[in-house]
């Protein structure tokens, strides 16, 4: 619960995407929608199925219609059975190597989806010199972005 500590949004954003083979043919696409991923298998991260979650509330809140053919708690067990052709996980981009012969890509949902980082801190915790000099690097690294 945010409002119950002090907070420091991070300026840059998670983009949410669909990782899949190369040679998908989705991967000629600039982005995917919605629509485009109903009926084809999926795989998914277990907290993005809670309902009332980002990924849910862009697929319109009802996750029981899509086809999902497996869930994971760690994106790079997903990226093994994307590259073993059992689906396309819908992740966050920059966790997996999608770049020369990893045999993968990620294509952006669209419309976009972005999920915001914060860090949390207990109001008014007293910190050491160490963990206070990088709140402060921090804050000031934010105001700069």
């Amino acid at each position: 619960d945010l409002s119950k500590n002090s907070t420091l949004r991070l300026p840059e954003a998670d983009v949410w995407g669909v990782l899949m083979k190369k040679d998908d043919p989705f991967a000629e696409k600039a982005s995917i929608t919605a629509d485009e991923l109903r009926g084809t298998p999926l795989i998914c991260s277990r907290q993005s199925l809670r309902k009332g979650s980002q990924l849910c509330e862009w697929f319109g809140g009802d996750m029981e219609k899509l086809n999902i053919c497996a869930e994971y708690n760690l994106v790079y067990n997903a990226s093994l059975l994307v590259r073993e052709g059992i689906g396309r996980a819908i992740s966050i981009d920059k966790i997996i190597n999608t770049g020369g012969d990893s045999g993968l890509c990620f294509r952006p949902l669209y419309p976009a989806l972005e999920t915001r980082l914060d860090i949390a801190w207990k109001a008014n915790a007293v910190f050491s010199r160490p963990a206070q000099i990088f709140l402060e690097y921090m804050q000031q690294s934010a105001k700069q972005a």
